[in-house]
């Protein structure tokens, strides 16, 4: 009858709101979690641009540093190439200083046979004169050992500068 019918409209009623309360504590449970997941995600979000940005600005600087090291290496490059040309010249010199050498030597290997074992004896000649005076000689010895000592610079800073142009070529 009525009022059975009304307890259990009641009880219905009773019960839609009880799921409606905890349909509404759900929601709110489901409303925080989003927003926490939100927040997460911002955050994540937040630290990986902010990663990206700090690894940009690392690739822009070795890429600036590459380019400092190409400007070095073109001029470098550049450097070798004038001095590659030079090689030629400096072994075209050589080869002449060289072959100077030699006739330098071979001429001197002649005049010390010659020496040695003297051929023309018809062109030495007694030499008249007196012996010079002790204080002479010495003056001599000195003068002697003055062009002894520049000549032996010489010999050796032509030695040098020949070693120097071979240190080039090679």
């Amino acid at each position: 009858s009525a009022d059975a019918e009304r307890l259990r409209q009641k009880k219905e009623l009773d019960q839609v709101i009880n799921e409606r309360d905890i349909l509404g504590t759900q929601l709110i449970r489901r409303n925080d979690e989003l927003a926490l997941l939100y927040e997460k995600i911002k955050d994540s979000t937040k630290s990986t641009l902010n990663k990206g940005e700090i690894q940009y600005r690392q690739r822009l600087e070795d890429i600036r540093l590459l380019k400092l090291e190409v400007k070095k290496l073109r001029r470098e490059k550049n450097i070798l190439l004038k001095s590659v040309a030079n090689v030629d010249e400096l072994r075209r010199e050589l080869f002449h200083v060289q072959r100077e050498l030699l006739r330098e030597r071979t001429r001197c290997k002649a005049l010390e046979e010659e020496l040695e074992n003297p051929m023309n004896i018809h062109r030495w000649r007694k030499l008249e004169g007196s012996d010079p005076s002790t204080y002479e000689m010495i003056q001599k010895i000195q003068t002697l050992q003055r062009r002894l000592i520049s000549k032996t610079e010489e010999v050796v800073s032509k030695e040098m500068a020949i070693q120097e142009k071979e240190k080039l070529l090679y």
